[in-house]
């Protein structure tokens, strides 16, 4: 087997848990009950994820420095109706992962044009930030919230010229 961050026996376990996850919805018919809690369940999760680009651009693509080069992957990112995130602080493209939290799988190809995306400032920014606070500082990190309003949005990496 090859060199994977999971042993063959959890990647077994994890194998057949995804298995009687799709079984489950084998022979669902969309038109019957039940459907609507289905979608608005996924509809909730692609929302959430969308968060940032609510706040920062209104979800109007345009408003980001990375428009020009990347109309459509923005576009996708601003619809609530597509599967693509986009983090304006951190730079950072992807997918969710619909586990119930903020992951996501990080893109690193427009999938549109396959041009390779800008990398990500998210580093960066957690040097800056505890520089600000003056103390270690994570992703999940309240105090985030406290960082001058530049660190919420795209325009602290453009003034770094990064």
């Amino acid at each position: 087997m090859t060199d994977f961050w999971l042993t063959d026996e959890e990647m077994d376990k994890e194998i057949e848990a995804n298995r009687l996850a799709c079984q489950r919805f084998d022979n669902f018919d969309p038109d019957e009950d039940g459907w609507s809690e289905i979608w608005e369940g996924v509809f909730a999760i692609l929302t959430e994820h969308m968060e940032e680009v609510r706040e920062v651009f209104e979800l109007d693509p345009r408003k980001s420095a990375l428009f020009s080069d990347y109309p459509d992957l923005l576009w996708a990112a601003c619809d609530p109706q597509q599967p693509i995130i986009y983090s304006p602080v951190f730079r950072e493209f992807g997918m969710p992962v619909f586990d119930g939290g903020p992951a996501m799988t990080t893109l690193r190809f427009d999938p549109w044009t396959g041009k390779p995306l800008p990398r990500s400032v998210r580093d960066a920014f957690f040097e800056e930030a505890e520089k600000i606070l003056g103390r270690d500082v994570g992703v999940l990190d309240e105090e985030l919230d406290t960082l001058p309003p530049v660190y919420q949005s795209e325009a602290w990496w453009i003034e770094k010229g990064l």
